[in-house]
């Protein structure tokens, strides 16, 4: 398990991970840490994890591709930051799934709790957040494109 967190970051984890199983502990598989979305709408997601009403996240594979980084997988741990870049919840995915943005199920506009929840609002937000990296990704249909889905639950949230 490859990782490389801040001191800040590691600490956060590392109070989580102490209190761990052995079963627990063995089922991490990756772990990262970084701020949700973009600088327009991290603050709004984070407070949707925080609460608990957002369970799931969507990305092009495209870009997974592109950047090198392997898609998610269960038993990833994703340190989530705040716009000061601290720890402010701890996420692990439950599950995966990959469609084309086209055949999207309502159930995941649902999980990923934004908005009135409904699959067209999901599709506007995503078109929208997706839209400047389509020439980059070499993208030319996005309702063709694969998009990525991982399910998560916060296992761990700051004190504050």
């Amino acid at each position: 398990m490859t990782n490389h967190l801040r001191d800040i970051e590691q600490d956060f984890f590392d109070a989580y991970f102490s209190n761990l199983s052995d079963d627990d502990k063995e089922g991490i598989t990756t772990i990262s840490a970084s701020s949700p979305g973009n600088d327009a709408t991290s603050s709004e997601l984070l407070a949707l994890y925080l609460c608990g009403k957002k369970t799931a996240g969507s990305g092009l594979v495209a870009d997974y591709i592109n950047t090198g980084d392997p898609l998610p997988k269960p038993g990833h741990l994703w340190i989530v930051l705040d716009k000061d870049k601290k720890p402010k919840c701890i996420l692990k995915t439950v599950a995966v799934e990959v469609h084309k943005f086209k055949d999207v199920p309502e159930r995941i506009a649902k999980a990923e709790g934004e908005g009135d929840l409904s699959l067209d609002y999901w599709r506007r937000a995503h078109q929208e957040f997706f839209k400047p990296h389509l020439k980059r990704l070499k993208i030319e249909n996005l309702d063709e494109a694969e998009v990525v889905t991982e399910f998560f639950e916060r296992v761990h949230k700051a004190e504050d």
